[in-house]
Parts: structure tokens; C-alpha cells; sequence
């Protein structure tokens, strides 16, 4: 089996001590950084939470390097095609890849083959954003809590579905669910969640889990309900929905995020000055309120932080692939 980000944070310190080894030899590659264009690769279509975010941060970085940058969507194979290309590029600091969590988590255990390996060709530079999950159902359905709903799918066996991007985080909060309560749920493949919520609000399914930053406009209008956010605390966006332990399912969070990785090889100085841009970025007032304003959480860390967190997190999801017997493609 190929390695996992398992081992991230062990080869992050291997790494970051043998570039600055070479140190001098990039100097002044380090200091005329950057000399021309800077790409960042989203590897999913346009107009979605990813696309928006690498749009937003390209367009600060652009003011803050003083240096174009550009958006390339290069999406296909639930990212891997994004991926791949990014592999494949020069490791010089012209190259950012927009990374979801499942991609940097759980691609590797639910895919037989991939064509790049995350630990080799990766390098985390920081940790962009987080949004909770949140459990929504169609408000015609007869449950007010995580705990009827379960109750209801025993009771209707076969009869509650969810709609599924699958690998995404969505899909594996349901799968968490399922195999923690021993409920009998049904999952529907989808293009992206926008097909889902719309077969969910005409009935089609039953509930999702969602993030807060896409739920929110359907909670307000009235037209999805919500039974719990999957956080270790309530949401500031929603305060009257509890969270899962409030709602009876301690321990039981899901929280996607999103963050920025470079190919490895990259000298360490510029990843490291490409973290703390980034950090100013998400960390500054008007963007922390924008995201703040549409159900997200700002955060900008530091390489080794970002690495060590997806390990944490790679443990975590590929456990729940595995107990779940979700079987690779």
C-alpha cells in the first residue's frame, strides 16, 4: 500500500531541516520571490465553496506579492485530476493547490490506484478555513432530533435516504452515523451537493449532512431543518440548533475545511513565506468578516501545524472508511 499522510509530520521535520541545509543555494530564488505568475489550482468546477475561496485569497495574494495570480479549476475524478496535475509541476512556489479535507484525508482509502502519492509529492503551507456539519432534514419528515431520526429509520427500514458526494465529508458523517447507532440509512450519489439539497427539498430524500456555510441560506428561508450541528460547540450562525452531544451523540463531529499544499521539494523558506501570507490573509479583518458573515471559521497555521492536523484527521476518516466497508474504486 502506498504511504499515507500518516507519517506527515515525521517527514515535514526531515524535510524542513534538509532544504535549509541548501539554504544559501536558493537564496536568491528566496529573495526575488516572485519573479512571474502564480497559479492556484482548485481541483473541482467553478462556483463552488473551494472555487470561492481560492478566488478570494488569489485576489489578496496578487495585492500582497505584487505579482499576478491566477485561478485554474482542474477538476474531474473527485479531485484526483487537480491533484495529479499539481504533481506534476515544477517545485518552485508557482504552483498552490486549494486542497478540500477529503482529498488530503481519505483519497488514498478509497481509491485502489492514484496516480501521485499525498505524503511524497505534498507539502502542507496552512489551513485556510473550517465549517461544521450540519444535519438537515426535509421539514416534512416527522423527526425533531438526530435521535428520531434514527428511531424513524428502524421503524421504515429502507425508507431514509441521504444524498452523498462520495468520499466527501458528507458522505462519511452518514457512514459515522450509521455504524455509531446501528440506524438503517440509505446513500444517494450526487454531483456535488447542489443536486442533493435539490432532491432533498423536493422530497426525493430525507436529510443530508451539510456544511453550515452552504445550510445556512435554506435554515433561514425555512425550507431544510435542522436537528444538529456536528461541533464541539453551538454554531454562532445557527445558536438555536444544538450540537450532537447536546443532541445525544457525544464525540460525534465533522468538520470540513480547507487548506492550501505546494509539491514537495519546495524550499522550505518559501513555504514558510507563503504560510504566513496566507495567515495574514484568512486572519485579516475584512476577510475573518466575510467568512464569519456566511458560516466559517478562519484559522492560517503554520506548516507543521497544517501537517500534524491531517494526520489527526487522516486517522480519524480512514478508520471510519474501513468500519463502514466502504470498498475503494
Amino acid at each position: 500500500m502506498k504511504p499515507t499522510l500518516f507519517r506527515l509530520a515525521a517527514l515535514l521535520g526531515a524535510l524542513s531541516s534538509a532544504l535549509l541545509v541548501f539554504a544559501p543555494a536558493h537564496a536568491a530564488t528566496v529573495d526575488d520571490y516572485p519573479t512571474k505568475t502564480i497559479r492556484v489550482v482548485v481541483p473541482y468546477p467553478a462556483g463552488g465553496i473551494a472555487d470561492k475561496l481560492a478566488r478570494e485569497v488569489a485576489e489578496q495574494l496578487q495585492q500582497r506579492l505584487k505579482q499576478t495570480v491566477v485561478v485554474e479549476n482542474r477538476s474531474g475524478a473527485a479531485g484526483n485530476i487537480g491533484f495529479d496535475y499539481v504533481a506534476r509541476q515544477p517545485a518552485d512556489g508557482y504552483t498552490l493547490l486549494l486542497a478540500p479535507a477529503s482529498n488530503l484525508t481519505v483519497q488514498p482509502a478509497l481509491f485502489k490506484q492514484l496516480s501521485y502519492d499525498l505524503a511524497r509529492d505534498f507539502t502542507p503551507v496552512s489551513l485556510l478555513v473550517q465549517t461544521p456539519q450540519v444535519l438537515l432534514v426535509n421539514p416534512k419528515l416527522p423527526v425533531g432530533t438526530p435521535r428520531e431520526l434514527i428511531d424513524y429509520s428502524k421503524k421504515h427500514p429502507g425508507k431514509v435516504n441521504y444524498g452523498i458526494s462520495v468520499g466527501a465529508y458528507s458522505h462519511l458523517a452518514g457512514e459515522l452515523l450509521k455504524t455509531q447507532t446501528g440506524a438503517d440509512f440509505t446513500a444517494i450519489p450526487y454531483q456535488g451537493s447542489a443536486p442533493a439539497i435539490n432532491d432533498l427539498l423536493g422530497g426525493q430524500t430525507q436529510f443530508i449532512f451539510n456544511e453550515v456555510i452552504t445550510a445556512i441560506p435554506f435554515v433561514k428561508a425555512g425550507t431544510l431543518k435542522p436537528l444538529a450541528v456536528a461541533y464541539k460547540t453551538r454554531a454562532p450562525w445557527l445558536p438555536d440548533v444544538p450540537t450532537t452531544a447536546e443532541a445525544g451523540l457525544p464525540g460525534f463531529e465533522v468538520t470540513s475545511w480547507y487548506g492550501v499544499v505546494v509539491r514537495s521539494g519546495t524550499p522550505a523558506p518559501l513555504v514558510q513565506r507563503l504560510s504566513r501570507e496566507l495567515h495574514d490573509i484568512v486572519q485579516s479583518a475584512d476577510f475573518r468578516k466575510r467568512y464569519d458573515d456566511i458560516g466559517a471559521f478562519t484559522v492560517g497555521n503554520t506548516p507543521e501545524e497544517f501537517g500534524r492536523f491531517i494526520q489527526t484527521e487522516t486517522v480519524k476518516w480512514t478508520a471510519v472508511v474501513k468500519q463502514a466497508g466502504i470498498q475503494p474504486n
